[in-house]
């Protein structure tokens, strides 16, 4: 009878290899699904270091996230992020638009800087495709998402030498930060694409880096000012809670500064058109 336990002992070990060569195929697949739609969504290069899957319980992961700077910039990435957690049920994967419970995100880094007369957030929202393409230049239909709640740990915000009147890097850390209900604007449960859940993240921790940073004032005006327009952009239910952040920031400066500031703000506005 040695014989048969032998075989059976071959048998479990075999099926545990295969079970292992399909667990990291299909994380594999993840991974490189989730880059190539940030990709087309985003209208930049996104890189996905690598995406774990639990089999067995209601959540997955991706990590290494890096998202590239639009052209003119000098930054190589404007958005990093070192891990994504969600926590979802996986027959809800398969909605349309995908329900996903909760969001971690540990470490997002977010580069502020202009070039010519542009922030390069702005830039990146301007330069995105209405409808996603492929590498191979096919369109494709954009992931639709409902998130419940974004958390955001460890966060980062750098602002960068270029923006008029700042001269050298400023890091600005931010403990934690939460954004909710994304995609369920008036609870009409659309969803959001890829691009708007990136771009009213890294608008909302920008606005939080401004109001908490030692920025001198011109430097705060000029940012919060763009931020403001940028969160107008965004759907009437971001713009709520983040536009009234944006203008409390405007609103603390000294007059002094918000006169000569606004006028120069109008004329880069009429520049810009």
């Amino acid at each position: 009878m040695k014989w048969v336990k032998r075989i059976s002992i071959i048998v479990v070990l075999l099926i545990l290899i295969a079970g292992a060569i399909t667990y990291f195929s299909l994380n594999s697949i993840v991974r490189g699904v989730a880059e190539r739609q940030a990709t087309a969504s985003l209208g930049v290069t996104t890189t996905v270091g690598g995406a774990q899957l639990s089999l067995f319980g209601g959540s997955f992961g991706l990590s290494n996230i890096d998202v590239s700077s639009p052209p003119k910039f000098t930054a190589p990435n404007l958005f990093t992020l070192d891990s994504v957690g969600l926590d979802v049920h996986y027959g809800q994967l398969f909605d349309t638009p995908i329900h996903i419970q909760k969001i971690t995100i540990d470490h997002p880094v977010v580069v502020v800087e202009q070039s010519g007369l542009k922030l390069n957030l702005d830039a990146l929202m301007d330069q995105m495709p209405q409808t996603p393409k492929t590498s191979s230049g096919a369109e494709t239909q954009p992931i639709k998402l409902v998130i419940g709640e974004l958390d955001l740990n460890n966060a980062q915000v750098n602002f960068l030498p270029g923006i008029p009147g700042l001269s050298d890097s400023v890091q600005v850390p931010i403990e934690s930060m939460t954004l909710k209900n994304i995609g369920n604007a008036q609870g009409n449960q659309n969803g959001a694409a890829i691009k708007d859940v990136v771009m009213q993240t890294v608008v909302a921790m920008s606005i939080k880096a401004v109001d908490a940073s030692k920025l001198s004032p011109n430097v705060k005006m000029l940012v919060a000012q763009d931020l403001n327009l940028l969160a107008g952009k965004l759907g009437p239910d971001f713009a709520n809670q983040y536009q009234p952040m944006a203008d409390t920031i405007l609103k603390q400066l000294p007059q002094k500064i918000q006169g000569p500031a606004n006028q120069i703000l109008q004329g880069l506005q009429n520049l810009k058109k």
